[in-house]
């Protein structure tokens, strides 16, 4: 059988399945503009699911024939090379010849599977009446070069793992925040979230393969992802940087102090190739960085990073410790970027955790029942909001809801839960 016809028996195999069972994830999506959409993020973090939500709207008011799905990692298409996508195009117009005088999507996905695949494209929208959608997991696949590649004609989205909204719907989870059973409830599911994670794959199977699932998802990352891309002559590296990161999870990270720590273990490594591979880390989108806030740019590149883990999966996966504290602040950090926010951490004296341009001061405790504790975490937040003058900050805790007043200053104080609830 010709690659011609492959794809032909793919594509009429897809417009025949049902989506009937695909659930929705709350991202907002557009469904026609004149971009090329990228859904950008880790792997079995769900991006093939919302292509499929997408279809699934879209089915209601266009014909499912002109809803094309292709997944290029499909072992029947390999090896998948550029050419093979003109077969591809040959091959549905002649399925459906009347389409040419149509709009036809196409959403393909994992397409840094194939080597110069933009050129591709680009000419799809170019030259054909086409909408197209695509989705990357690996760092083959990075927002730097979608926009040298796509000269600006990309719309980017990224797709996280499950948010806790997500985690319970998912787990066919309904929260009735001002009951108390609601909280009991929220209080409840809260926790496994921090253990389990987001990754949709996980609420289908049973705990006992959780860490060996993460643990290949790591794997796939590292050394598929990022070992072959860049070929590191040190893996063995890149895997002890991602352990250190997990086991110091929402902590500034001093580089030099990472540096001399590999020194003493014997890596023969310089501080750049330090730099280089965590910036690769972040660009498979394993880990995440906050600097800290200062309008001087050189502050902000000589002070140490905080870094986040993009689930709380990562962390129980590769360490043994439970830092709940941790994974509390993690979660807030991973809401915020949700949202698209990109946060940083203050330091002028006291520590505050999150704040952004035009924005909000945010700490997080899990445990703020010790009065010396509360105090710390809420004179940090005064002291911040004073300097930037900022009238209201805010302190997320495990289940207390109250608020704080100094004259003018207000912190509210509020259950992470019922804040994750609202960032939906």
């Amino acid at each position: 059988m010709g690659k011609k016809q492959i794809f032909q028996r793919i594509i009429a195999d897809f417009i025949a399945r049902s989506l009937d069972q695909v659930q929705p994830r709350h991202i907002q999506v557009p469904f026609d503009v004149p971009k090329i959409v990228s859904l950008l993020g880790p792997r079995r973090a769900g991006k093939t699911y919302v292509l499929f939500h997408l279809i699934k709207q879209l089915r209601a008011t266009v014909p499912a024939n002109r809803l094309v799905y292709l997944n290029l990692e499909d072992d029947r298409l390999f090896p998948m090379q550029l050419e093979d996508f003109e077969a591809m195009l040959q091959g549905y117009y002649e399925m459906f010849p009347e389409n040419r005088a149509q709009q036809v999507w196409f959403f393909l996905d994992e397409v840094q599977e194939v080597e110069h695949w933009e050129k591709f494209v680009r000419r799809l929208v170019d030259q054909e009446n086409c909408r197209v959608y695509l989705t990357g997991s690996s760092s083959k696949l990075l927002s730097r070069e979608l926009a040298t590649n796509l000269r600006g004609r990309t719309l980017p989205f990224e797709v996280f793992p499950l948010s806790f909204s997500e985690f319970l719907t998912f787990n066919g989870v309904e929260i009735h925040p001002h009951s108390s059973q609601g909280k009991t409830l929220a209080l409840h599911w809260l926790a496994r979230y921090m253990r389990q994670g987001g990754f949709p794959e996980l609420v289908f199977l049973p705990e006992d393969l959780h860490r060996r699932t993460i643990n290949e998802y790591i794997d796939l990352m590292l050394y598929r992802d990022l070992t072959e891309r860049f070929s590191l002559k040190n893996p063995t590296l890149l895997k002890y940087l991602l352990k250190f990161t997990m086991v110091n999870i929402s902590n500034p990270i001093s580089i030099p102090k990472v540096f001399n720590d590999l020194k003493s273990q014997g890596y023969a490594v310089s501080k750049n190739t330090v730099y280089e591979y965590l910036s690769y880390l972040e660009e498979a989108f394993l880990l995440h960085r906050a600097s800290i806030w200062s309008p001087s740019v050189r502050v902000q590149a000589i002070r140490p990073e905080k870094v986040y883990a993009v689930d709380p999966a990562f962390k129980h996966a590769m360490t043994i410790q439970d830092d709940h504290g941790r994974v509390f602040e993690n979660l807030v950090y991973m809401a915020l970027r949700r949202q698209g926010i990109l946060p940083h951490y203050w330091l002028d004296g006291q520590e505050v955790d999150f704040y952004w341009e035009n924005g909000q001061m945010i700490n997080a405790c899990f445990d703020a029942s010790n009065p010396d504790t509360r105090r710390r975490e809420i004179n940090g937040l005064l002291k911040g909001m004073e300097k930037l003058g900022l009238n209201e900050g805010l302190l997320l805790t495990r289940d207390e809801t109250g608020q704080w007043q100094n004259g003018e200053q207000i912190v509210h104080i509020r259950p992470l839960w019922a804040f994750l609830l609202e960032m939906n």
